[in-house]
């Protein structure tokens, strides 16, 4: 009888008998507990490390690691989650704060960056749903599917460091008690509609 080499059947049952499961790309996105959204900063941050799951999730599936499940949780998260957290900093977020900050903060130049981010996200958002139902549909993935998933997901990752790094530090230094509840009580009506 020959010697088991790798591509054969007995090897790799061989390899991989006994051997402890390594578990396979976290394909996950956390759900938030709805208390968080009476600290809405925290509420925000939270959704910031949301969308950067869903962000290594769009790598995971460009790569072609992702099931048919994971796709569903990126496309409906991108139809749902992504919109209401823009609509969250744009309708409540960013018009409580303008008017706490200091002209040092330069607090206009940072909002026109990222409101302008989000509408190129939602231009973009568009072609990334297009690819996600194509392979829900179970098309193969092209070169461009790729690009546009990898594309998406690292223009999401440097959108997410400005905000993380710059606008809620400021935010949390400027908004007051009272700004923060209107905050909270606006992203909670949101998704009470």
């Amino acid at each position: 009888m020959a010697a088991a080499r790798p591509g054969d059947e007995r090897f790799d049952a061989a390899r991989t008998a006994g051997a402890p499961r390594r578990a396979g790309p976290d394909l996950s996105i956390d759900a938030l507990p709805a208390a968080l959204i009476s600290s809405p900063l925290d509420f925000l941050h939270a959704e910031h490390l949301r969308q950067r799951q869903f962000a290594k999730l769009l790598s995971l599936i460009a790569d072609g690691l992702a099931n048919e499940r994971a796709i569903e949780a990126a496309l409906k998260f991108v139809r749902t989650d992504l919109t209401l957290h823009i609509l969250d900093e744009e309708i409540s977020f960013f018009p409580l704060l303008r008017p706490l900050c200091r002209p040092e903060d330069k607090i206009d130049d940072l909002i026109g960056v990222l409101a302008e981010e989000h509408r190129e996200d939602e231009k973009e958002s568009e072609k990334l749903i297009e690819v996600l139902e194509h392979l829900l549909n179970g098309e193969a993935p092209s070169t461009r599917a790729a690009e546009i998933l990898r594309s998406f997901s690292e223009h999401l990752k440097g959108h997410l460091a400005l905000e993380n790094g710059v606008l809620l530090p400021l935010a949390k230094a400027r908004m007051t008690p009272q700004s923060l509840q209107l905050l909270s009580q606006s992203i909670l009506d949101r998704r009470r509609s």
